[in-house]
């Protein structure tokens, strides 16, 4: 029924499967056998579980958790499976403020040496790639996607092709002088292991490129890349700033804010303006 449903994208319903996937595996490790027999405190229970790398559940997740276990009852009671939902009555903390801010100059600089950090081998260097694209406007669903072919020269690339998507616009990202360097010698291994132009340039897993393994690890990378760099104690630096540096470097070189969007394949000024931190409309009539 998830994958009939036409107003699910295909990250979203992907993402629902997984978590509703770990939590029947959590289920039936504790011996539940119908879905009548499970109690609000077995959800509660999947909810505030622990992560994979062992520390507590922020609040996103609790509330992504919670969301996906109410979209499983609602399918079974729609397939009458169920009469209720024992999730109705489950209080989570608030979520976590979605407000972020852009990178500045200075930082991003400093990424780009703790890009290599930490990790060793061909695991850094897509890493630094991984960044090297997002300093070109891409988002992280886009970072994961793009391949050999998607750059402007096979040798000496300058400059990468974003396809279009559900999110975004198509466009060409201009690569940093940096991320020339770093997606350059990224080329040369590649073909030096025979890759071909399918071949993803920031993603290696076993996920499609594009989908939301792939975005997942793309954000695990460049936040790692942040958190190496000291710069995951301010709340406001989230993956997504590196794209909102990108947007807001072009707005400061003098684009007007409609280049800008174009640049960042955004689908209107208000998402531009938001991108890049930018107050561009009054927030009250002027007297």
């Amino acid at each position: 029924m998830w994958h009939d449903d036409a107003l699910l994208a295909e990250q979203t319903g992907a993402r629902l499967e997984e978590i509703g996937s770990r939590f029947v595996a959590r289920l039936s490790r504790s011996g539940r056998s119908a879905w009548t027999d499970v109690s609000a405190g077995d959800c509660q229970s999947f909810i505030t579980a622990p992560t994979r790398r062992g520390g507590a559940p922020s609040s996103s997740t609790q509330h992504l958790r919670r969301s996906t276990v109410r979209a499983v009852f609602r399918t079974l009671r729609g397939l009458g499976i169920v009469g209720g939902d024992p999730t109705l009555d489950l209080r989570l903390p608030p979520r976590s403020s979605r407000a972020y801010r852009p990178l500045t100059d200075d930082e991003v600089v400093l990424c780009r040496a703790t890009s290599r950090l930490g990790e060793s081998g061909a695991g850094s260097l897509r890493r630094a790639v991984a960044w090297a694209l997002g300093e070109a406007t891409a988002a992280t669903s886009e970072i994961g996607a793009a391949c050999l072919g998607a750059l402007d020269d096979p040798v000496d690339p300058r400059a990468v092709w974003f396809p279009s998507s559900r999110r975004y616009a198509a466009r060409v990202g201009q690569l940093s002088a940096w991320g020339a360097l770093v997606v350059r010698r990224q080329v040369r291994l590649l073909r030096a292991n025979g890759a071909d132009d399918l071949t993803l340039l920031a993603y290696a897993g076993t996920g499609t490129g594009g989908q939301y393994l792939a975005q997942a690890s793309v954000c695990t990378q460049i936040t790692k890349v942040m958190e190496v760099a000291g710069l995951r104690q301010d709340p406001g630096v989230r993956a997504r700033s590196l794209r909102g540096w990108a947007g807001q470097s072009l707005y400061r070189s003098g684009l007007p804010l409609e280049q800008v969007a174009v640049r960042l394949g955004c689908n209107s000024l208000d998402a531009a303006a938001a991108e890049i931190g930018l107050q561009w409309k009054p927030s009250s009539p002027p007297s």
